[in-house]
């Protein structure tokens, strides 16, 4: 009697690894799904992480009552790094006064971020806007290349037209577009979907 009820309370083989091989499957199948969710969550973070950047753009031009450029590269950012369309690092740059003695580089680095880079994400526009720059007022203003002193020109105007930006990864199905308005407005959307009434975080 004693050893049946040691046999009965243990597992056999057999039933030990018909249990892996279940565990085993279910995370197989799992893995594609998880592997999808987090690469959405890191297209939308880098999105937020955009937006987030032209705002404090548009806020420093106002405060500091300067142009402020928001430039993409691909190299570590910094005040003198390479401009480039479909960078997925940025940085933010003060523009000296017309006719002062201030640069770019003593007024210094407003801020810069990586992540984009980091999540593996890439941005494009359809414009292909390298730089995007706003006045004291917080507008979008344009600029040549020599005037920005960062081998691009800020991003060209169009009546109404947003300076448009895709943010995607390959083995995502989320992709968000980051839109900058001439007159000031920033809109992140989900590219995805059509602005509607059903859909309020579409794109236009």
């Amino acid at each position: 009697m004693l050893n049946m009820r040691r046999r009965a309370a243990g597992m056999s083989l057999i039933e030990l690894m018909v249990t892996i091989a279940i565990i085993g499957l279910l995370l197989v199948l799992g893995v594609p799904t998880i592997s999808t969710w987090y690469a959405d969550s890191h297209v939308r973070g880098a999105a937020e992480n955009l937006a987030a950047g032209l705002r404090l753009a548009q806020a420093t031009a106002e405060a500091r009552n300067r142009v402020t450029m928001l430039g993409f590269t691909n190299v570590t950012p910094a005040t003198n790094a390479t401009v480039v369309a479909g960078g997925t690092s940025w940085f933010i740059d003060l523009l000296g006064m017309n006719g002062s003695i201030e640069t770019t580089a003593a007024l210094g680095l407003v801020q810069s971020s990586t992540l984009p880079t980091q999540y593996g994400v890439t941005i494009t526009s359809g414009s292909g806007a390298g730089l995007v720059c706003f006045n004291s007022l917080g507008q979008q203003t344009t600029l040549t290349a020599a005037q920005s002193g960062l081998a691009l020109g800020c991003a060209p105007l169009a009546a109404n037209a947003p300076t448009a930006f895709l943010v995607k990864a390959a083995n995502a199905k989320r992709q968000f577009e980051v839109l900058v308005y001439p007159a000031g407005r920033i809109v992140m959307c989900d590219y995805l979907k059509t602005l509607s009434y059903a859909n309020p975080d579409g794109c236009p």
